[in-house]
């Protein structure tokens, strides 16, 4: 594998983005492109992602504005006066990601392998994208809807949804989730909407219909949803109801345990962990190679 290339791309209203690009040493195959799960850094996927390279996948990673190496020099301190929300991460930051990376590999649709919130991005954006994406995988995806979330997280929810959102981010301009321990510093905007979602059973598509169901509903691609037994936040039942908003999408949800591929924890950051993964990861890599089987 070559050396992991940092460089910086341009959303398409010119919000400068922090991207890495995983390249293998001799011609690479189609792109995978890693889209992080809400406030997780693109370091995160770091090894996942030079392992895919060394197998021959072109990989690209980035960072959302405002998250981990986007998070530019007036907002080192402070996320106040970020104007960004979901769709703006999903419309904007996401789009540019796929379409720098389709470029990259010369015009090949690729695949995306969204962690969590990730996963929601490629049905959010817009149709321009979403053609240029030929499959998607899940990791650790759902709807948000908080009664629906594992218990660890669910008894989280009414402190971190109901009173933190609502108090602390017209105090700060911004939600300070580093220091609270909750998710991470998110924009107000982001934050206000992602916990106006999480309020309402049908999640996004049901708190704003508008503005979401119609690109749901246009994603034609198919998605492989890995759910995990052991995960913290999301269950079943949110991976399910969030498969059937992608309603002209084929989906699959593979649902395993961690002691199936050898580990003794996965819950919902440890899929992309690089100590003892090897089991899961070929897991991935089997999707990607075949969207419609995964053994």
């Amino acid at each position: 594998m070559k050396p992991p290339q940092r460089f910086t791309f341009s959303a398409a209203d010119g919000t400068p983005l922090a991207g890495t690009l995983y390249e293998p040493e001799a011609v690479g195959q189609s792109g995978v492109l890693i889209a992080g799960g809400l406030g997780v850094a693109q370091r995160h996927y770091a090894h996942f992602a030079a392992w895919l390279a060394e197998r021959g996948r072109v990989v690209m990673s980035f960072d959302l504005r405002g998250m981990g190496a986007s998070r530019q020099p007036e907002h080192r301190r402070s996320l106040r006066g970020l104007n960004a929300d979901m769709l703006t991460w999903a419309g904007q930051d996401f789009a540019a990601a796929v379409a720098h990376l389709v470029a990259v590999t010369g015009g090949q649709a690729i695949t995306v392998i969204g962690h969590s919130l990730g996963l929601h991005h490629a049905g959010m954006t817009d149709a321009q994208t979403q053609a240029r994406i030929a499959h998607a995988i899940g990791v650790a995806s759902g709807a948000g809807y908080w009664r629906d979330w594992a218990p660890p997280s669910r008894r989280l929810a009414p402190l971190m949804l109901h009173v933190a959102a609502l108090l602390l981010v017209p105090l700060f301009g911004y939600f300070p989730g580093k220091r609270l321990r909750m998710v991470a510093d998110l924009p107000a905007p982001a934050m206000q909407q992602w916990s106006r979602w999480c309020r309402h059973p049908a999640f996004a598509w049901g708190a704003e219909p508008d503005r979401v169901g119609p690109s749901l509903e246009a994603a034609a691609f198919p998605i492989t949803a890995f759910s995990f037994t052991d995960d913290e936040a999301m269950t079943e039942r949110c991976t399910q109801k969030l498969l059937a908003a992608f309603s002209h999408a084929p989906s699959r949800m593979v649902r395993m345990a961690p002691e199936e591929v050898g580990l003794k924890r996965i819950g919902h950051l440890g899929a992309f962990h690089p100590a003892g993964t090897e089991q899961l990861w070929m897991r991935f890599a089997a999707a990607i190679e075949n969207p419609h089987v995964v053994r």
